[in-house]
């Protein structure tokens, strides 16, 4: 697991360390500036010209430190200074100006002319760190017009210092403008601006350097995090080699409608793919010949349009599975309705056999249009592990808000969403973020790539997510609410992502070939597993 912080609990575990540990801020600031002055010695020869644009505070007296050793490394360094007034006595920056002053280096002030003149092969990027709140405006906003053009028009490597001036550590928004940079140096813990878009685009490769703050600085736990290859090695399910096609789940999937038949596929083929024993697709009858051309391997329930034992024979199929997952494909019809509500009613029951519910898709735009239906979810058995995996657009629509309003406080309404209806909440974008009624922390997925965002995708996410849950010991309640489970599923799905980008790139990829990238990821897993 590794903790994604916020400028804020970043800004904490500083001054932790510092009064309450005893490391000095000037002994992390000088590992810091050492930090940087390394990544750039170990890329750029000592022929190498480098432009330090330096802002008023802290930032920019990291930058000042950082230019400094690479000048007692032989660098040509140029100091570029944002402000045009001396630092208040006794801060960081006027500390490094003093330094700087006995070296014989005089700043000047941040211009075009002056970085023409000099004609730097690197300009780092010191002006603002994690800790801004405001907009980027006048010199700050001309500056990073100007490296931004000298970055394109003459090819310089642009390296911010911590984060981006401009990308908020909070969560990743520009605020007013930020500089693209190639790589970004930070320190201790990533932070939420180097992960969510569109903060993330503007960092390049993220480089993380250790300077003193450690995990021992945190006086809470953060609020965000990303697993890493042992968290899912540990989530996997287990398959007993004296096991059965039962012994591994049985999903109930609710999917496809009329001309719709291709998500039902998608989602039963990503299922069977991620490891569950049987499929039973539940779907129109005009699909039933297309299913069985295509996935054989799937069993069948059809019902036609207005069938009057439509609920019978969902609820008959419902007491058969392990696991139901519906919405993909089916539309909003007044069937698709009773679909959404028989399992709802099934998973309210006490004696359910079902261990797992998941909502995608239609179903998701039902549930929020339905009030009685949202109550049914609300009201389900401590026995049924329930996930809804909602884009942005479902998940306004869930929370009762805008997609603008639902993109900027996305981790405090999906929070939200899952306490309503405790239940685990997969948020899908370019960033997943999975948040649980269990726990206050949210997983952020890191993985993943733009060629993920195409027709079908989310419904094999959709298989992926039932599977992981379906595959658990059979009457085993899942006491974090299916929250290890989504996780598990949505960094298989874009690890997949990621491979098939690796061979198609990211124009071609369709759904599917996420299906068989599925599958690889699972078996070098397994691998890795045989190892230990």
């Amino acid at each position: 697991m590794e903790y994604i912080l916020t400028g804020t609990e970043m800004a904490e575990a500083d001054r932790f360390t510092s009064e309450s540990i005893g490391i000095p801020s000037l002994v992390l600031m000088e590992r810091a500036a050492l930090s940087v002055a390394d990544v750039i010695t170990e890329r750029f020869s000592g022929g190498s010209r480098i432009s330090i644009v330096c802002g008023p505070g802290n930032n920019g007296a990291d930058g000042a430190a950082a230019g400094r050793i690479l000048l007692d490394r032989g660098y040509a360094v140029q100091f570029l200074m944002l402000f045009d007034r001396a630092p208040a006595p006794g801060t960081s920056m006027a500390v490094q100006l003093g330094i700087l002053s006995q070296y014989g280096a005089a700043p000047a002030e941040m211009s075009a002319q002056a970085l023409e003149d000099f004609r730097p092969d690197v300009i780092v990027d010191a002006m603002f760190g994690t800790g801004l709140a405001r907009d980027m405006t006048g010199k700050a906003e001309e500056a990073v017009g100007i490296i931004d053009r000298m970055r394109g028009t003459k090819g310089v490597t642009v390296i911010g210092l911590d984060i981006p001036s401009g990308v908020s550590a909070q969560d990743g928004r520009i605020l007013g403008c930020a500089p693209v940079c190639d790589m970004t140096v930070t320190f201790a813990f990533r932070k939420r601006g180097h992960c969510l878009f569109p903060g993330s685009a503007h960092c390049g490769e993220v480089i993380l350097r250790e300077i003193g703050i450690t995990e021992r600085s945190l006086t809470s736990r953060p609020g965000m995090y990303t697993l890493d290859r042992q968290d899912i090695l540990a989530s996997l399910p287990v398959r007993a080699q004296h096991g059965n096609k039962g012994t591994f789940g049985r999903i109930l999937l609710a999917a496809g409608s009329y001309n719709m038949c291709g998500a039902a596929v998608l989602s039963a083929k990503a299922a069977l793919r991620a490891g569950a024993g049987m499929v039973r697709i539940f779907t129109r009858d005009e699909n039933r010949l297309i299913i069985q051309q295509m996935l054989p391997e799937a069993l069948l329930t059809t019902y036609k349009e207005g069938d009057p034992d439509l609920a019978d024979k969902l609820r008959e199929a419902a007491d058969w599975a392990d696991t139901a997952a519906a919405g993909p494909g089916i539309g909003r019809s007044a069937d698709a309705e009773t679909i959404v509500r028989i399992l709802l009613e099934t998973a309210s029951l006490q004696d359910t056999r079902l261990r797992g519910l998941v909502l995608d898709a239609d179903a998701l735009r039902i549930l929020a249009k339905e009030e009685a239906l949202g109550k049914l979810l609300q009201a389900h058995s401590d026995r049924t592990a329930c996930i809804l995996t909602p884009h942005l657009a479902e998940f306004a629509d869930l929370a009762g808000c805008s997609v603008k309003e639902a993109a900027v406080d996305r981790d405090g309404r999906l929070m939200d969403l899952a306490a309503k209806y405790r239940c685990t909440v997969t948020g899908k974008d370019a960033r997943t973020m999975i948040g649980s009624y269990t726990s206050p922390q949210i997983c952020l997925i890191t993985h993943g790539n733009s060629g993920m965002a195409t027709a079908g995708s989310g419904d094999m996410l959709t298989g992926i997510t039932a599977a992981m849950l379906a595959c658990r010991e059979t009457g085993r309640r899942d006491e974090d609410g299916g929250a290890a489970a989504a996780r598990t599923a949505a960094w298989i799905h874009a690890l997949a992502g990621d491979r098939a980008k690796k061979r198609l790139g990211e124009h071609a990829m369709l759904a599917s070939d996420l299906c068989e990238e599925t599958g690889t990821v699972l078996r070098l897993m397994e691998e890795e597993l045989a190892k230990i």
